[in-house]
């Protein structure tokens, strides 16, 4: 039976993460059609005149250096990764071979994925639908997601794909990576929590039916924040 039922979760989040790739995929298409804004023409100014000057008087002569564009990482919060147990509802795991770890819920049913639908997912015992998937793809639009979008486009575009309705977005850096969060209220509502690393796009997807959500939170949003994409 659990056979049966992983292979018919496997084709629904295949089919899942075949549309967020496609998200992301416009995501970028759309980035990179924006065209950046022509800089005013500065006045004229005589080189002989301006080397003639004082350093400081012949720089602001020349004009300020345009900044760099802010990224996302030097907005974002710096958040350690979770670590707490929560009175041994939690434990911790650890993928040698994919290269993750996770504080996952103590005593739920563990499914092995498949290629392009997920790597490992966990199911409560008594309630199927609450639910924890870790899955991840190669990505080579960047060394950070912040290369795609910022967060806010992103849960947008998700929103819209998903159909179901955004409720918060931000971002955090933890162990060095950077991460967007998202909370859409279903249903089932949902955490996700992306990053890219090493040429690899990460999520994991934390689920409850609504009704359930009030007493899964807590543990959700540790389960979520403790995930890392390295050992």
């Amino acid at each position: 039976l659990k056979r049966r039922q992983a292979s018919a979760t496997a084709t629904v989040l295949g089919s899942s993460m075949a549309s967020l790739v496609g998200v992301l995929v416009s995501a970028a298409a759309a980035s990179a059609l924006v065209v950046a804004p022509v800089p005013p023409v500065p006045k004229a100014v005589d080189r002989r005149s301006v080397l003639s000057l004082p350093l400081a008087t012949a720089v602001v002569a020349l004009g300020p250096t345009p900044p760099l564009p802010a990224r996302a990482a030097d907005a974002a919060e710096e958040v350690a990764p979770a670590t707490t147990r929560m009175g041994g509802q939690l434990e911790k795991f650890a993928d040698v071979a994919r290269g993750f770890r996770v504080m996952k819920p103590t005593s739920w049913n563990e499914f092995e994925g498949e290629v392009g639908a997920y790597d490992v997912r966990w199911s409560d015992v008594v309630e199927q639908a609450a639910s924890v998937t870790v899955s991840t793809s190669a990505y080579s639009g960047g060394s950070s997601i912040d290369a795609l979008a910022d967060a806010a486009t992103l849960g947008a575009k998700l929103q819209k794909a998903r159909g179901s309705e955004l409720v918060a977005s931000g971002a955090r850096v933890s162990d060095g990576i950077l991460f967007y969060d998202f909370e859409f209220a279903g249903p089932p509502h949902e955490l996700l929590a992306m990053c890219v690393h090493k040429n690899r796009l990460w999520q994991i997807s934390a689920k409850a039916p609504t009704k359930s959500w009030p007493k899964r939170e807590p543990l959700f949003r540790n389960v979520v924040g403790s995930f890392v994409p390295k050992l």
